[in-house]
């Protein structure tokens, strides 16, 4: 008797613990409508459609246009932040011997760059004349050894200090 009373009390709860989910398709259009009667139901929108096949009857002279919609506007890409003043970019990295340096600078004046070694020798340096805002320089070190190298660009702030500013470079053959 316990056993049956345990039963029917789980089969009582369980659709009241049991969740369930529930699909609702949404589309984004200019409009479009629905209408149903005994026999048929018909939903139609006007919208984009990403893929659309018709059926022709000869018979009956009925045409039939279906097809998927896009639901949401759901697109992939990569925001592009504006460099502050004092960040360097070096793309791309590793690097087979070509890379760039990018970076914000506040006033026009003569910079050195210079790049490292892995044991701290100078293997490049290159003075160069920088312009207030965004500033691009092309190197190739395809000549070198593969490994680690530093770069080095002093960076003026608004307040006129100068400050050294590392980025590290890995290059492979």
């Amino acid at each position: 008797m316990k056993k049956i009373i345990t039963l029917f009390i789980i089969t009582a709860l369980l659709p009241i613990l049991a969740n369930s989910q529930s699909l609702s398709p949404t589309v984004v259009s200019s409009s479009g409508g629905f209408y149903s009667s005994s026999n048929a139901m018909l939903s139609f929108t006007v919208a984009e459609m990403t893929m659309v096949q018709t059926f022709t009857s000869t018979s009956t002279g009925d045409i039939l246009t279906q097809g998927f919609q896009q639901p949401e506007l759901n697109s992939v890409g990569i925001d592009e932040h504006q460099l502050a003043t004092g960040d360097i970019i070096a793309y791309p990295n590793p690097t087979s011997g070509a890379f760039s340096l990018q970076y914000n600078a506040n006033d026009d004046a003569e910079r050195d760059i210079i790049i490292y070694n892995s044991i701290g020798q100078i293997v490049l340096q290159k003075t160069y004349h920088q312009l207030s805002g965004l500033n691009k320089i092309d190197f190739n070190l395809s000549q070198f050894t593969q490994g680690m190298y530093m770069v080095e660009l002093n960076i003026k702030s608004t307040s006129g200090k100068t400050t050294p500013v590392f980025r590290k470079i890995n290059l492979i053959h």
